[in-house]
């Protein structure tokens, strides 16, 4: 079965969008202000409402950005965003240049917090290529893996 999106709860929308539409250049597919007691009951909360913008790919792949207007956002603890913890650790993206998408991420004000890791060469999964890889911090302190595949 295809995977339709992951979602993130975000502390600041413009921020968020900066960095998921301009930085890494998704495209919003979705962008409203929903409440109601389909929400309250679906997303388990009292007066709830959200702002939803959902952001695709070319492929359809898509990163859905909660934007919580009540009740307000909490922040994760630190413990829970490095690699070790339990759940999910990252977001990844295939990127045709990591050196273009770095210098996109740039301009707006992020820093890879990794050297490119290439990863894979001696897999036989992936068939004499292998993927250059980087992480980044998204606004919300998500891990975003930046992936090129190299192929030869």
């Amino acid at each position: 079965m295809p995977l339709h999106h992951v979602a993130i709860a975000v502390r600041d929308m413009d921020e968020s969008l900066k960095f998921y539409r301009d930085g890494i250049g998704l495209n919003i597919f979705q962008d409203e202000v929903i409440s109601g007691p389909d929400v309250d009951a679906s997303l388990l909360v009292k007066d709830g409402k959200l702002r939803m913008v959902l952001l695709a790919d070319a492929a359809g792949n898509m990163i859905e950005l909660l934007g919580w207007i009540n009740p307000a956002v909490r922040e994760r603890p630190e413990e829970y965003k490095d690699f070790t913890s339990v759940g999910i650790v990252e977001v990844a993206f295939m990127v045709p240049d990591l050196k273009e998408a770095e210098e996109s991420l740039a301009k707006i004000g992020y820093k890879f917090r990794s050297p490119v890791w290439s990863f894979g060469s001696d897999l036989e999964a992936y068939g004499g290529a292998h993927a250059d890889m980087r992480y980044v911090l998204d606004p919300n302190g998500v891990q975003v893996e930046l992936m090129q595949v190299v192929v030869g």
